[in-house]
């Protein structure tokens, strides 16, 4: 098992890191993945999927696709447009609910916003990508040695049996001293195009890895009301994409969120 997550989290910088390097139609297919793969998983769950048109979750993550690729003026008639079309779709066929209507609309709203976020935070300097995937992944894999070592108290059983307080508190000091000294030598430059004042960078490091690990347990929520172990099997020894991606999302929303606060 740990074998099979290795060889595919290899597999998965193998395709992150040159799309994020490169930038321009390399970021843009990576977050088309992100959007297609992560979106029938996301429209998965809804009740009486597998009865739903044939066309229509192909509608949901293309017109995703479309809409962070056209100009930003168009962003919120498309979305509108979308929102009116999937609430008329019940009118012609019971097999699409009016509930369905809503998990569709959630997609596109939901993935708009990280979309937004994340294109916003990398044309502004790529290295805040990476200052967030640090804060994050240290943060999960101090978690799950920290835990490991020295977990006895479980943190929230209810959501994640596994997860202890021992667990959460070694992976946000983990997390935050990654991510911070990470910022200190990288971001805290005056002679780069967009920089961060040593206090941001401290508010930042401090802040994503607890965010961070409340959206591993809101997606392990999710989950768990749904009944299911993993969004899907994408990704041998990880589950699927939002499986891996659950607190990265939170974190670039929440990153994008601190530095908005800072040009204010």
């Amino acid at each position: 098992m740990m074998k099979t997550r290795i060889f595919t989290t290899i597999g998965i910088l193998a395709l992150i890191i040159p799309a994020l390097l490169l930038g321009g139609w390399f970021t843009y297919l990576l977050m088309a993945s992100i959007f297609i793969f992560g979106g029938f998983e996301f429209l998965r769950l809804s009740e009486g999927y597998k009865q739903w048109p044939s066309i229509i979750p192909y509608i949901c993550v293309l017109s995703m696709c479309l809409i962070v690729w056209v100009p930003a003026q168009l962003h919120i008639a498309l979305i509108g447009l979308l929102i009116l079309f999937y609430l008329s779709i019940p009118i012609f066929t019971e097999r699409f609910r009016v509930e369905n209507a809503f998990t569709c609309i959630s997609y596109t709203i939901f993935f708009y916003v990280i979309a937004t976020a994340f294109l916003s935070i990398y044309h502004t300097n790529p290295l805040f990508i990476w200052f967030i995937i640090i804060a994050t992944y240290f943060c999960d894999t101090g978690a799950y040695f920290s835990g490991m070592m020295f977990g006895k108290h479980k943190l929230i059983p209810k959501i994640s049996p596994k997860k202890t307080v021992e667990g959460a508190v070694g992976g946000w000091f983990i997390g935050f001293l990654a991510s911070f000294l990470f910022g200190y030598f990288f971001l805290n430059k005056v002679y780069m195009t967009s920089s961060m004042s040593i206090v941001s960078i401290f508010i930042a490091s401090l802040l994503l890895p607890i965010t961070g690990q409340i959206g591993d347990l809101a997606f392990s929520a999710i989950k768990r009301n749904y009944g299911i172990k993993d969004f899907s099997s994408l990704l041998p020894g990880h589950g699927g994409v939002l499986d891996r991606l659950d607190s990265l999302l939170f974190n670039i929303v929440c990153f994008y969120f601190i530095l908005v606060g800072i040009n204010l």
